[in-house]
């Protein structure tokens, strides 16, 4: 293999996590001036790094993958609270995430999950299941409140949609102060259980916290009360004991959920048999025009490392660490 640890080397060697996004292979396969590896598994992944790939291309981490000659990675997700910062800091290891990419599909997924809830389709699609014609009586979205957690460019995109709808908006932030997005009513996360008090939908679209603890808990989701919760950022915002508390015995409505805190989600979970749950199995930022978006910022990137451009989503410059 070539010693890949010279960023100017023709032909760097980038390795490929066997779960990629749809495109992003193909992109990568079709383009001249790397050379591909494409391991099986995390083992294989960590053998490609250790013998000299420089490049990963990945949503996932393994402390393992962190090797002398490890420097870029190339992330196909827009978070990245599940890398060793500081380690990368002290070896040089630049890494750059994919945000902006699947911002619609994203934004979209979003409303999808939260109309299946609404409308009922869920239930509907139980029916089906077993040939039955109940009719549903939905409830409408417009005029609703809703509380975007989380308005990086997936929240402001959610925002954005719903103002269009007829829909009154707020948000949460870090520092709501550093806002210049589409919501008017921007609170910091010390406001979250009056914001709650004041939504018919709360949507999630953060990262998850620095200690990985939930933002929604008992207190946040008796505040939602009659209500939906949307979650497409991360599976640790939610306490699920409380979630399945507040959908049984509770008042929520439902649930819809891209991300859960264990994935795969175990099928004993009673979150698969609530009929108030909508769940998809993290796939809210996947879709066929991804590997094409990646693929033009990889390639941009790409030149960076090779020292013949300017980097794009660099986390530390493009992107603070404290954003999604």
């Amino acid at each position: 293999m070539t010693d890949s640890r010279d960023p100017n080397t023709s032909k760097p060697a980038v390795v490929l996590h066997p779960v990629l996004p749809p495109g992003v292979r193909e992109h990568l396969g079709d383009l001249q001036g790397i050379t591909v590896l494409s391991p099986a598994d995390d083992d294989g992944v960590a053998e490609a790094l250790a013998a000299g790939g420089c490049v990963l291309v990945t949503h996932t981490w393994d402390d393992r993958f962190l090797t002398p000659s490890l420097r870029w990675i190339a992330g196909t997700g827009a978070g990245f609270e599940q890398y060793p910062l500081d380690r990368f800091d002290a070896q040089g290891v630049v890494l750059t995430t994919a945000a902006g990419v699947h911002t619609d599909c994203v934004a979209e997924h979003a409303f999808a999950l939260l109309l299946s809830l609404t409308r009922r389709i869920g239930e509907a699609a139980r029916n089906m299941e077993h040939a039955l014609w109940e009719p549903l009586i939905g409830e409408e979205v417009q005029g609703r409140n809703m509380a975007v957690v989380g308005l990086g460019r997936i929240g402001d995109a959610i925002a954005q949609r719903a103002l269009s709808w007829g829909v009154e908006v707020a948000g949460v932030k870090r520092n709501p102060a550093d806002y210049t997005g589409p919501v008017r009513d921007v609170r910091g996360v010390g406001e979250l259980v009056e914001l709650c008090e004041w939504a018919d939908i709360v949507v999630l679209a953060s990262p998850a916290s620095p200690d990985g603890k939930p933002i929604i808990g008992r207190r946040e989701l008796d505040a939602l009360g009659y209500g939906w919760i949307v979650n497409i950022g991360r599976g640790s915002l939610i306490d699920e004991e409380a979630l399945l508390d507040a959908l049984t015995v509770g008042r929520l409505l439902g649930a819809g959920l891209d991300v859960t805190r264990t994935e795969p989600l175990p099928r004993d979970s009673e979150l698969w048999r609530n009929p108030k749950v909508v769940i998809t199995a993290h796939n809210a930022g996947a879709s066929p025009g991804f590997g094409r978006r990646w693929g033009n910022l990889f390639d941009r990137n790409l030149a960076a490392f090779k020292g013949e451009g300017a980097w794009v989503n660099r986390l530390g410059e493009d992107i603070p660490r404290g954003n999604r």
